[in-house]
């Protein structure tokens, strides 16, 4: 017990001694140090950067179509129903649109109520009517509409921008999501 004792305290001297002199402090905690090298697979800056890298995709060579407005709607899953995951990414679609000041966006709230009052719901599978629908009632030239499709390895987003006169996909760009947990969650709930 004795050299136990005699090894230990040396020991715990010398690191004691160290960390003042160093001018270190000893935490007994999470470090932020860790965070740089250990980040989460996802967070909010990955899926910011995704839309981002969707909306640079969709905008890009599209002047000629003169789109000034556009409706962004939730983006849905294979069953044509919008999954939490939707949402999220609907909002920072429009939040990377009008960072950039690409188009105007029609506010949420006014979308889902005119969504309503013409009897239909997000989808990806609009007819020309339809989409003409929806951009004589929100005075609206574009409208972009996604899908999210779980294809085992990763979470597959694509995202269209279709011209409300002519009923045509004037541009479409994907992203892949890494498959974490906490996205395949977010996707199986409505």
């Amino acid at each position: 017990m004795a050299t136990l004792q005699s090894k230990t305290v040396p020991l715990i001297a010398l690191v004691i001694a160290f960390s003042l002199l160093t001018g270190c402090e000893v935490k007994f905690g999470p470090s932020n140090f860790w965070d740089k090298w250990f980040k989460p697979e996802t967070d909010t800056e990955y899926y910011q950067d995704k839309s981002e890298d969707l909306v640079d995709a969709i905008t890009r060579d599209v002047e000629e179509y003169e789109i000034n407005k556009v409706v962004v709607l939730d983006l849905v899953d294979a069953k044509d129903k919008v999954p939490i995951l939707g949402q999220y990414l609907a909002n920072r679609v429009v939040e990377a649109m009008t960072r950039n000041k690409t188009f105007r966006v029609a506010q949420r709230g006014e979308v889902m109520e005119t969504l309503n009052q013409l009897d239909l719901k997000p989808s990806f599978k609009y007819t020309s009517e339809e989409i003409q629908r929806i951009g004589k009632a929100l005075n609206a030239q574009g409208l972009v509409m996604g899908k999210l499709l779980d294809i085992g390895a990763n979470i597959d987003v694509h995202l269209a921008l279709v011209d409300i006169a002519s009923g045509e996909v004037i541009a479409s760009a994907s992203e892949q999501l890494i498959r974490t947990r906490s996205a395949v969650e977010l996707l199986r709930h409505y």
